[in-house]
C-alpha cells in the first residue's frame, strides 16, 4: 500500500501521502503514528544524517556518501510524454527505475500490481503479450489528458484495467473496443472527480428493433458518485469511435434517422421501474428527458431502416462519470424491475444472483429476488405495432440459460425463437428484468464485476447476431471456469409452429423442489408451450440432484390448436454416452428414447399437465418386442379409439392387422406410408382384448391390448 507513496502523521494514525485516508480500501489507517520506531524518507539530511521524521528524533548515518541527487524514487509514478504505457520515454526518471506494473523482481515473471501511477499525458495501455494478463494497479491518477486503454470495435478486441484501492479520474479513461475498467472490493472512486470515462457498446441499428440497455455512467460532478442522468448527458453517437457526436434526440414521431450525427426517437426509451409483475400498462416513458438511476434499465430502439437486417450494429459510445461501489435499487414484493450492468466491465451474472438470495449458497438476508434474470431478445418486426413484434425473454440461473421463445398472449408472430443463450457474465451496457421473491434492496457489487469480452469468453449482449454467427451454449475459453455438469436441454415444437427450450441439469446442491437462484419460474402465459411441472408450479430451468435412474420429471404441454406436437432433444452437455433418455406418454404408455429420435404426437387443443415425463428407464423386461425393436412400437390409445405406430427409422410397415379373441380380423391395412408418427382411426370396436401383428421386411410385432 506505501510501496509507491511516503506516509504522513494523520491525526496520529499513518496515512499515504497520495492516497488519501479516507478511501475504504487503506491498509495502513489502523496504525498509530506513535508505534513507528522511526522513519526515513531521506527528503531531509544534514551533512551525512538522514532526518527520521517519526518525530522520535533519531538520525539515520549515511554511509560511504560520495554524492547526494535528486529524488528519483516513483512516488508515485507520474508520466512525462505522450506514448505507450510499455515505452520507457513515456515515465520519468525511466533510466533509473523500472515502468510501473511490469514483470516484478522477485520471480521475473508476475507483474507487480500495487503500484501507485499518475498519467499527465496521452498515454496508451495494453495487456501482457506475454502473459495475457490485464493490467492492474493499487492507485491511478489521471491527473489531465487522456489514457487509452487499446481495444477495437470492429474485431471485439479489448484490454481490462483493474484498480484495486483508489482511482481519481481528471482527465478522460477512454477504454476502445471491449476495454473494460474493473474496481475490485472496496476500490474507491474519489468523488472530486471531475473527468470522465468513455466506453463503446453496440446495439441494433434497426429503428424498429429495441434492445434492454443500462449505462456505466452518469452526470459528471466534483460531489458526488453514481449518480443519475437524461440519455443526452452520457450517450453519444459513435459511428466514428474515434470522434462521438452528440445524439440527435427526436422529440416527436416514431422513426430514428442514420444521419450525421444519428437521431433517436425517443418515445421508445421506458423504463419498468419496480412495478406490479406482468402489468404491460406500468411502462414508465422516459423519453429523453427523464432521469435513469444507476442500475436501471431502459428500452431505445435504432436508427436505421435496415429492412429487417436486424443484426446490423449501430456503435454508442457513453461519455460520464463511472459507477463504482454497491448500486441498490429497491424491489417491492410482487413487483418486476428492468435493471441492468451499472459498471463499465462485465459482471457475474451467479455472483449477483447469489447476493440477492439466501437459500443455498446465497448471501442476502432474504430472497430478495426469485433468483432468475430474464433478458429480451427482438428477433424482428419492421413494425411499431407492438401486436407485431416478435420477441421474448432468454433466461438464465446458476445452472445456465435457456434461449427466448416468441410466443406472448400480446403478441401475434410467427412463434420464432431466439438466437442467442444468456450466459454468465453481464456485458457492459446490457439490462435485464428481476422478479421479486420477498423483495428488498437489490445490490450491484464491485465484488460481482469481471473482465470478460464479447468476442472470446460466455458474455453476450442480446442483440440479434449476425446470420454467420454460430449459436452455442457452451461458450467457453481457456479464460472461463468450464462447467462440467449434466445438462439436458429439450425443444418443444409447437403444432402452431411456436418453440419452446426446457434446461434441467446436475447440481449437487439442489433438490427435486424449488430451488430458488437455479429453478426458473416460467413467468409468461403462452399460447403454447412446455415447461417443467414441480412444487406445484411451471418452470423453464429445473436443476436436480442426479440423474439417477428412478427419476421421473413430469412435463406441461399446452397448445392452443389440433395438431402434431414434436418433443426433442436440442442439446446434450456432458452426458454420457450408456445415460438413455425417455419420454414418457402416460396415455400411450409409450417410453421413447428421445436420446435417438424425435417424439412426435397428435394432441386435441388444450393443456397437458399429467401425461408427459423425463425419465431415464422404459419400464420395460428384455423379453418385450417394444424393447428389442426400439425404432418401431405400436399400441392401441383409448382415449382416441386409434392404432398408434411409433416409427423413427422410418421403416417400411407392409401391413398391420387387429386381430379379436377368436382369431378374426377385424382391421387390416398394407402398405402404410411411410411416417414418424402415424394414427389409424378404429371406430365401432366392441370391448375386449384384441392382437396387433405389425410386419416389416425384418421383424414381426404381436401387441395385446385391451379395448375399453
Amino acid at each position: 500500500y506505501i510501496m509507491n507513496q511516503e506516509i504522513e502523521d494523520a491525526s496520529n494514525f499513518v496515512d499515504g501521502s497520495t492516497i488519501p485516508q479516507t478511501i475504504t480500501n487503506n491498509e495502513v489507517s489502523t496504525i498509530p503514528w506513535n508505534n513507528l520506531a522511526g522513519y526515513y524518507p531521506m527528503s531531509i539530511y544534514t551533512y551525512t544524517n538522514t532526518n527520521d521524521m517519526s518525530g522520535n528524533g533519531n538520525f539515520g548515518s549515511l554511509q560511504n556518501l560520495d554524492t547526494v541527487d535528486r529524488q528519483t524514487a516513483p512516488l508515485p509514478y507520474e508520466s512525462q510524454a505522450d506514448g505507450a504505457w510499455t515505452t520507457d520515454a513515456t515515465w520519468l526518471n525511466n533510466n533509473v527505475q523500472t515502468l510501473p506494473n511490469t514483470i516484478s523482481f522477485v520471480d521475473g515473471t508476475t507483474p507487480i500490481d500495487w503500484n501507485i501511477v499518475q498519467t499527465n499525458h496521452n498515454i496508451t495501455i495494453d495487456t501482457y503479450a506475454n502473459l495475457g494478463r490485464e493490467r492492474s494497479v493499487l492507485g491511478l491518477i489521471v491527473a489531465s489528458n487522456e489514457l487509452q486503454v487499446n481495444g477495437d470495435t470492429a474485431a471485439g478486441t479489448g484490454n481490462g484495467l483493474t484498480v484495486t484501492h483508489y482511482l481519481k479520474l481528471d482527465g478522460t479513461l477512454d477504454l476502445e473496443g471491449e476495454s473494460q475498467l474493473i474496481q475490485s472490493t472496496d476500490s474507491d472512486l474519489d468523488v472530486t472527480s471531475s473527468g470522465v470515462l468513455e466506453r463503446d457498446q453496440q446495439g441494433t441499428a434497426d429503428l424498429y428493433t429495441y434492445n434492454y440497455w443500462a449505462a456505466p455512467v452518469g452526470v459528471s460532478n466534483t460531489t458526488s458518485n453514481n449518480n443519475s442522468y437524461t440519455l443526452p448527458d452520457i450517450l453519444n453517437d459513435g459511428t466514428n469511435p474515434a470522434s462521438p457526436l452528440s445524439i440527435n434526440f427526436l422529440t416527436s414521431g416514431y422513426d430514428g434517422t442514420s444521419g450525421s450525427p444519428i437521431g433517436i426517437a425517443d418515445y421508445w426509451i421506458w423504463k419498468f421501474n419496480n412495478q406490479l409483475s406482468d402489468d404491460y400498462a406500468s411502462w414508465q416513458q422516459v423519453r429523453s428527458t427523464g432521469s435513469i438511476a444507476p442500475g436501471e434499465g431502459y428500452t431505445m430502439k435504432g436508427t436505421t431502416d435496415t429492412g429487417g437486417a436486424i443484426s446490423n450494429e449501430q456503435n454508442y459510445v457513453f461519455n460520464g462519470k463511472p459507477h463504482n461501489g454497491d448500486v441498490n435499487l429497491t424491489l417491492s414484493a410482487g413487483n418486476d424491475y428492468l435493471i441492468g450492468n451499472p459498471y463499465a466491465s462485465a459482471i457475474d451474472a451467479n455472483e449477483f444472483i447469489l447476493d440477492n438470495v439466501s437459500d443455498g449458497a446465497g448471501r442476502a438476508a432474504s430472497n430478495i429476488i426469485n433468483g432468475t434474470l430474464y433478458f429480451w431478445e427482438h428477433f424482428a418486426s419492421q413494425t411499431h405495432i407492438l401486436a407485431d413484434y416478435q420477441g421474448g425473454y432468454g433466461t438464465y440461473t446458476l445452472l445456465g440459460g435457456t434461449v427466448a421463445i416468441s410466443n406472448d398472449v400480446r403478441i401475434n408472430n410467427t412463434g420464432a425463437s431466439g438466437t442467442k443463450t444468456p450466459q454468465r457474465y453481464i456485458p457492459v451496457g446490457q439490462g435485464f428484468f428481476v422478479t421479486a421473491d420477498t423483495g428488498g434492496t437489490v445490490s450491484f457489487k464491485n465484488s460481482q464485476r469481471i473482465f470478460k469480452t464479447e468476442a472470446s469468453d460466455p458474455s453476450i449482449f442480446m442483440k440479434a447476431k449476425p446470420s454467420n454467427e454460430k449459436t452455442s451454449v457452451a461458450n467457453t475459453n481457456a479464460n472461463a471456469n468450464i462447467d462440467t455438469r449434466q445438462k439436458i436441454r429439450l425443444m418443444l415444437d409447437s403444432p402452431n409452429g411456436y418453440h419452446r427450450q426446457l434446461l434441467i441439469g446436475v447440481d449437487k446442491s439442489t433438490s427435486n423442489l424449488y430451488d430458488i437462484g437455479y429453478d426458473a419460474l416460467l413467468i409468461e402465459d403462452n399460447k403454447e408451450d412446455m415447461f417443467w411441472i414441480f412444487d406445484n408450479n411451471k418452470f423453464v430451468i429445473q436443476a436436480v440432484n442426479n440423474f439417477n435412474i428412478d427419476q421421473k420429471f413430469p412435463i406441461g404441454v399446452k397448445t392452443e390448436i389440433d395438431g402434431n406436437a414434436t418433443i426433442r432433444i436440442d442439446n446434450l452437455e456432458n452426458i454420457p454416452a450408456n445415460l438413455n433418455i425417455y419420454l414418457h406418454d402416460i396415455n400411450l404408455d409409450i417410453y421413447h428414447n428421445i436420446r435417438n429420435s424425435d417424439y412426435i404426437v397428435n394432441l386435441v387443443a388444450g393443456e397437458y399437465l399429467n401425461r408427459f415425463e423425463i425419465t431415464f428407464d422404459n419400464n420395460q423386461t428384455l423379453d418385450d418386442p417394444d424393447n428389442q425393436f426400439s425404432e418401431l412400437s405400436v399400441l392401441f390409445s383409448n382415449n382416441i379409439n386409434s392404432i398408434i405406430i411409433n416409427n423413427p427409422k422410418l421403416l417400411q410397415i407392409n401391413s398391420i392387422e387387429l386381430i379379436n379373441i377368436i382369431g378374426q380380423t377385424v382391421f387390416e391395412a398394407k402398405n402404410l406410408t411411410i411416417d414418424n408418427y402415424t394414427e389409424i382411426k378404429i371406430n365401432n370396436l366392441n370391448t375386449g382384448t384384441y392382437i396387433i401383428k405389425l410386419y416389416t421386411d425384418n421383424l414381426s410385432i404381436n401387441k395385446k391390448v385391451v379395448v375399453e
